[in-house]
């Protein structure tokens, strides 16, 4: 009896040969357990019945051989065994008398849930096979005068049986070939989105003379909610942090729309009017989808190092001096989206040399106990940086390191101490990592 590969099933049932193998073990245990102390059951052939057991632990080591993924393929060969252990099973314990005929269906499922229709007939002779072996150990129309029509009418049930879990194999393994294209083509989409993502953030450090720029973005999943953006303007510098509510692909599309709506209030003097465009998108555009986000913009002058800046609802920006003192910039403004009719106030700050702003997302207070106390950690954490890279890698090192369950974005702007007509631009090394967004 020929048998085909049977590589095709391990997508469905990744169930391994051996894991198949121990239930016709264990009924074929049972069966000699019971008919040797259950004094209605007899024992009518106790070498065949021994040989049987025989059978099935070759079975069941066979079973384990063929567990390897090369071999696999081959593992059809242990159910065929097993009809030949039933058989002898039978004829130990009174053929036409046996109560163990039922266990014929552990590999006669086994043969059925292969894919082909073919295998519904390797079931159905195999299971022949099991009622033949008796009559091949001695048995006899005259010892057993019903057990060929009983051996006729049980394969015809087990026939049937095995057509129907053949069926139901195959339309399970078509549902799980859709499912993985489908999964597969969702998950080149997401990379697709994340790459674009990338794409959109910083790749350098801004040319800035006199000033040190870096940050980084590291997602909880392929596409994260939150970004940071920076850009040159006529006197200095606009930088850029949000935080849209949620994680995913949806933020994502969200948060590329508010770095591009920030964007586009590049001309004006005021860090409110990047607030105000924002929430007019954000309340119009997906009123329906009842996203916000909690946006910090700010414009740097390189002259003098004033920094005006907005803060909608974020509160999570530190300015920390030369001097290793910091404070935190609070927001007492709604995040932007959630209310139609809000309104935001800027504020002023002056960066002197060896000064530095750190903004970053609440997914970096995650990385410590997510609660606001955190925030003390990461003062700290600033305050020992010698440059605007250092804090954006001991932050990301952390979020690498514990595995981040929520999107983690820093952002970090240094006045140099040295003479500002000098350029403030990291090392080459550095200004590859300047915008880097890493996937998890």
């Amino acid at each position: 009896m020929g048998f085909a590969p049977v590589e095709r099933l391990v997508g469905l049932d990744e169930l391994s040969p051996v894991w198949k193998q121990l239930p016709f073990l264990v009924f074929y245990v049972a069966a000699m357990v019971m008919s040797t102390f259950i004094p209605t059951l007899t024992v009518s052939d106790g070498p065949v019945l021994l040989g049987g057991a025989a059978l099935t632990i070759a079975a069941t080591v066979v079973a384990f051989v063929l567990s390897r993924p090369k071999l696999v393929q081959y593992s059809a060969v242990v159910p065929a065994i097993d009809f030949f252990a039933a058989g002898a099973l039978r004829h130990g314990t009174e053929a036409s008398h046996s109560i163990y005929a039922s266990i014929v269906l552990v590999p006669v499922l086994w043969f059925a849930s292969l894919d082909g229709r073919r295998h519904v007939g390797y079931a159905s002779a195999g299971a022949i096979v099991a009622i033949m072996v008796p009559f091949a150990l001695g048995s006899t129309i005259e010892d057993n005068p019903n057990e060929l029509s009983r051996g006729i009418y049980s394969t015809i049930i087990f026939a049937l049986a095995a057509a129907v879990v053949n069926e139901l194999a195959r339309r399970a393994r078509r549902r799980l070939r859709t499912a993985k294209k489908q999964a597969a083509a969702a998950a080149e989409e997401l990379s697709a989105a994340a790459q674009i993502q990338r794409f959109l953030l910083p790749r350098n450090a801004a040319p800035l003379p006199g000033y040190q720029t870096a940050g980084i973005c590291i997602p909880s999943k392929a596409v994260g909610g939150d970004f940071f953006d920076w850009y040159l303007i006529d006197d200095g510098l606009a930088f850029t942090l949000g935080d849209v509510m949620g994680k995913g692909a949806g933020a994502g599309m969200i948060a590329a729309t508010a770095r591009a709506v920030v964007r586009s209030a590049r001309n004006s003097d005021d860090p409110v009017t990047a607030m105000t465009l924002t929430s007019d998108f954000l309340a119009t555009d997906l009123s329906q989808a009842g996203s916000f986000a909690t946006l910090f913009h700010a414009r740097l002058r390189s002259a003098d190092g004033r920094v005006i800046f907005s803060d909608a609802g974020h509160g999570l920006t530190l300015l920390v001096r030369a001097n290793g003192t910091w404070e935190r910039l609070a927001s007492r403004d709604m995040p932007v989206g959630l209310m139609p009719d809000a309104t935001w106030k800027s504020a002023e700050i002056v960066l002197g040399q060896g000064d530095m702003m750190v903004c970053f997302s609440d997914g970096v207070l995650d990385l410590y106990d997510g609660t606001l106390s955190a925030i003390d950690e990461v003062g700290r954490l600033a305050a020992k940086a010698r440059s605007a890279q250092d804090i954006v890698d001991a932050v990301s090192d952390l979020a690498l390191e514990s595995g981040n369950p929520d999107d983690v974005t820093v952002l970090a702007v240094r006045r140099d101490r040295r003479d500002p007509n000098r350029s403030g631009a990291a090392p080459e090394g550095r200004e590859r990592r300047a915008g880097r967004m890493q996937v998890s």
